[in-house]
């Protein structure tokens, strides 16, 4: 009986380790990955369909929250909707998500001047056993991007983003 006891000891801790470390082991190899240049690892950790439709998702939004401002104002939305998932789909490589994890930005110079320069940290915001968010915090305090998980397996993958 002592056995027994022990052995679900010993899997509760494990369980119990893998469900609090693990989004931030998942964080830190991403990180240390975008930091290295490492495209391959950067590739492995992140869906890349599911980032893309994340992306598109969010292009589709902003459109929608142009609706209503004319007939101008709905054909430039449609247009920018169109030309932004042909965009994504070439843009969103293993070197941008990288940039993104290490400056807050698919581009450094799409920053605000204020925050070029500034390091980036990320904290882990769990929610629930198949997602987390990765909220990135500037130097300065000025809010960055969420990064957002979901479980592949026993490891975690980087599904999307929400940009300030």
């Amino acid at each position: 009986m002592k056995k027994l006891l022990a052995l679900l000891a010993v899997v509760a801790l494990i369980v119990g380790g893998w469900y609090f470390a693990s989004p931030w082991l998942a964080m830190k190899g991403l990180a240390d990955a975008a930091q290295a240049n490492d495209s391959a690892e950067l590739e492995a950790r992140v869906d890349f369909p599911a980032l893309r439709a994340s992306a598109s998702d969010q292009i589709s939004e902003a459109t929608r929250r142009r609706e209503g401002q004319g007939v101008l104002g709905e054909l430039g939305g449609a247009l920018a909707e169109r030309v932004g998932r042909a965009a994504i789909d070439r843009a969103l490589t293993p070197d941008m998500v990288g940039n993104l994890v290490v400056t807050g930005s698919f581009a450094a110079g799409l920053l605000p001047e204020r925050l070029r320069g500034q390091e980036i940290e990320w904290d882990v915001e769990r929610e629930g056993l198949d997602h987390f968010r990765a909220a990135g915090t500037f130097e300065d305090g000025t809010d960055g991007p969420i990064l957002l998980f979901a479980r592949h397996g026993l490891g975690w993958k980087l599904t999307g983003f929400e940009l300030p």
